[in-house]
């Protein structure tokens, strides 16, 4: 373990690149299980993981815009996820175990002001100002941060920012968790149905699934710094998945990496079926099947064709356009969402939407 005392006065400059050179980022669309994967790393002893997201690529354009590297610490202190850090133990009546965090022992306080000092420092740029903050992080955490072989910060959407990424962190990987969108469109539509008692985004939801999955073929360009990881495979054989991601990023696999913690502390799961369960769980695996209705799954795989195709997964339906079908308000779905719906599907389908289009790669950092 590092020294929690450890200020970074003393520390080399050289040390401080050496550790800004060693980024993993993890990405995916919205509920493709990301955080689980980030829970699995957490506890790898030389693994230093930020166990809140910062959105710091997708957000790096007004960040940038900031006019100090103090105030782009305090940005990301105030404005992304970091924040949670300050609030001890967050829990959610709504959601079993999804929203849990225990941060009661974190130094936050010591974590502010390694911030706020590593900030002040002369030779800062933006790359180098992100990952101050994770080696404040680690530090505060005890973590030993000149010999840990990454540092790991999780946003789903990263993948959509890789032009940005690597022109920050040129040595960093990237890992993209691709999920079933069948599934990921029953564990969204689930939690907004229980929230709200409707969902108005049954097209936002395959957009955003697309956005993600059409930089799959991008990325696969660049084999050396880019792994692609299925949701399936990392609950229904973990340590098979686990071993070559350790691969990927150079660490050794460790029994402690089936024991999902977040901050070291021991995580129950992510389940937008409100159903709290202990260690890795592949039940959701197939959830969707009968969360969703016939027309939610012609639905979706009729726009997510290409994607499933990309990412190995097969079809229910013909996935053929039938007006009776599209034109028939989905279960859940409200009024002003079936508008909306319907008239995104129609973008889509007449080739409007880049974010659904795969006949050529993404270009630019898809701000």
């Amino acid at each position: 373990m590092g020294d929690s005392k450890d200020t970074g006065e003393h520390c080399k400059f050289d040390d401080v690149c050496a550790f800004n050179r060693r980024g993993f980022f993890l990405g995916g669309a919205a509920k493709s299980g990301t955080t689980l994967l980030l829970s699995l790393l957490d506890g790898h002893p030389k693994l230093a993981v930020l166990p809140e997201e910062t959105q710091f690529l997708g957000k790096h354009r007004e960040l940038s815009a900031l006019n100090s590297y103090p105030a782009k610490a305090r940005w990301l202190l105030e404005k992304s996820n970091l924040r949670l850090l300050a609030l001890g133990r967050i829990e959610s009546q709504r959601e079993a175990s999804a929203s849990v965090r225990d941060y009661t022992s974190f130094d936050y306080s010591g974590f502010v002001r390694l911030t706020e000092h590593f900030a002040n420092q002369s030779w800062l740029n933006d790359s180098l100002i992100f990952s101050e903050v994770v080696r404040a992080y680690a530090i505060a955490k005890g973590c030993d941060w000149r010999n840990c072989v990454r540092w790991v910060e999780k946003t789903p959407g990263n993948e959509v920012y890789s032009d940005e990424l690597f022109k920050l962190f040129p040595e960093a990987k990237l890992l993209q968790v691709v999920r079933d969108p069948r599934a990921v469109f029953a564990s969204r539509k689930t939690r907004l149905v229980s929230r709200y008692g409707s969902h108005a985004k049954s097209h936002r939801l395959v957009r955003e699934w697309n956005e993600s999955s059409r930089q799959i073929r991008k990325l696969q360009k660049n084999s050396g710094n880019y792994l692609l990881v299925r949701y399936e495979d990392l609950v229904q054989d973990t340590a098979r998945t686990l071993e070559k991601i350790s691969q990927f990023i150079g660490i050794e696999l460790l029994p402690v990496m089936l024991e999902p913690t977040r901050a070291g502390n021991r995580w129950g799961g992510n389940s937008s079926f409100h159903e709290a369960f202990a260690g890795i769980s592949a039940d959701s695996v197939s959830q969707w099947k009968s969360a969703l209705t016939k027309d939610e799954i012609w639905w979706i795989e009729m726009h997510c064709l290409e994607g499933m195709q990309i990412a190995g997964y097969q079809p229910e339906t013909d996935c053929r356009f039938s007006f009776s079908r599209w034109s028939r308000r989905m279960s859940g779905e409200s009024w002003g969402g079936y508008l909306r719906a319907r008239r995104g599907s129609l973008c889509q389908l007449a080739g409007f939407l880049e974010d659904c289009r795969y006949d050529a790669a993404p270009e630019g950092s898809g701000s």
